[in-house]
C-alpha cells in the first residue's frame, strides 16, 4: 500500500485554507493525486474524504515556515512533483475591509510575503533535487474600486469591490508570477504555470471544476517534447484552455 501511495504525484497546494479550500483539493485528489493542503496550525493532519489530503500548518510571513512545509510535504508522500500558489481575490476582499496600519500588517503578511517564499523554497527544493517540477501560480481575479467607478456594468452589480490592500496585493502576485516565469524559464528542472480567470469563467465558477481542469492541464504539459521558454512561460492561460498547445491568453 505504502508502494501505491508513493507512486502517485504529490501536489503540494497553498493559498487557499482549510476548510476553504477543501473542493479544490478533493478534486486534485480526485485526479490521482496525494495531496498536501497548506492550512492553519488547528487543522495539521486532517484527512480529506479520499484518504489522500494532508493538511499542513503554514505561517505565510516565515521563510522558516516555508521550508519546513516542504519538508513536511516530502514527509509525509516523497518528492513534490507539482506546487499551486491560489490566489483567489474575492475570498480575500470579504476578509480585508478594514483601511488601518494593522490590516494593512496582516494584508503584507497573508497576501504577498507567504507567496513569495513559499515560490522561492519550490525552486530551491526542485534545483537541489535536480527534478523537474512546476510552479502553478493560479490567480482568480476580483474587481477592483478603481475598476467599478470606470464601470457601468460593475457598478450595477452585486459584487462587492476588493479594497487597496487585497487590490494591491492581486496586482503584486501577478507582477512576481510574471518575473518568475521570466527568470526561470531557462532553468531545466523548472516549469512555471501562469492561470487566471474571473467571476465569468465558468471552468472557475466552482473549485472542484477549477482543479479537474488544472490537473488535465498539467498532465498536457508533461506530454510536451520541450519545457516553455521564458516568452511563453510568461503568458497567463486562462482556466479552461484546451492545453498547451492551444493557449488562450487573458490579461
Amino acid at each position: 500500500m505504502v508502494y501505491s501511495v508513493r507512486m502517485k504525484k504529490i501536489i503540494l497546494i497553498a493559498g487557499k485554507d482549510m476548510p476553504a479550500g477543501r473542493d479544490f483539493a478533493d478534486g486534485m485528489a480526485a485526479a490521482g493525486y496525494n495531496v498536501v493542503v497548506a492550512g492553519g496550525a488547528e487543522t495539521e493532519g486532517s484527512a480529506g474524504t479520499s484518504g489522500s489530503v494532508a493538511v499542513a500548518s503554514w505561517n505565510r510571513p516565515s521563510s522558516i515556515s516555508a521550508r519546513s512545509l516542504v519538508l513536511h510535504a516530502e514527509n509525509l508522500f516523497g518528492a513534490v512533483n507539482e506546487t499551486v500558489l491560489y490566489f483567489d481575490a474575492e475570498e480575500y476582499a470579504s476578509q480585508f475591509t478594514v483601511f488601518s496600519p494593522e490590516e494593512c500588517t496582516r494584508a503584507l503578511d497573508t497576501m504577498i510575503s507567504g507567496y513569495e517564499y513559499l515560490a522561492m523554497e519550490t525552486i530551491t527544493r526542485l534545483e537541489q533535487r535536480k527534478n523537474a517540477g512546476k510552479l502553478v501560480f493560479l490567480l482568480k481575479r476580483h474587481p477592483a474600486m478603481e475598476e467599478v467607478l470606470h464601470s457601468a456594468a460593475l457598478r450595477s452589480s452585486t459584487v462587492s469591490p476588493a479594497g487597496p490592500f487585497v487590490s494591491a496585493a492581486q496586482a503584486a502576485f501577478a507582477s512576481f508570477a510574471e518575473n518568475v516565469a521570466a527568470l526561470t524559464g531557462d532553468r531545466p528542472n523548472v516549469t512555471v504555470v501562469l492561470v487566471s480567470c474571473d467571476a465569468n469563467n465558468e471552468t472557475a465558477a466552482k473549485d472542484g471544476s477549477l482543479s479537474s481542469w488544472l490537473a488535465g492541464y498539467l498532465s498536457s504539459v508533461d506530454n510536451l517534447k520541450n519545457k516553455p521558454g521564458a516568452r511563453q512561460a510568461i503568458n497567463w492561460i486562462k482556466a479552461g484552455a484546451k492545453g498547451p498547445g492551444l493557449l488562450s491568453l487573458f490579461r
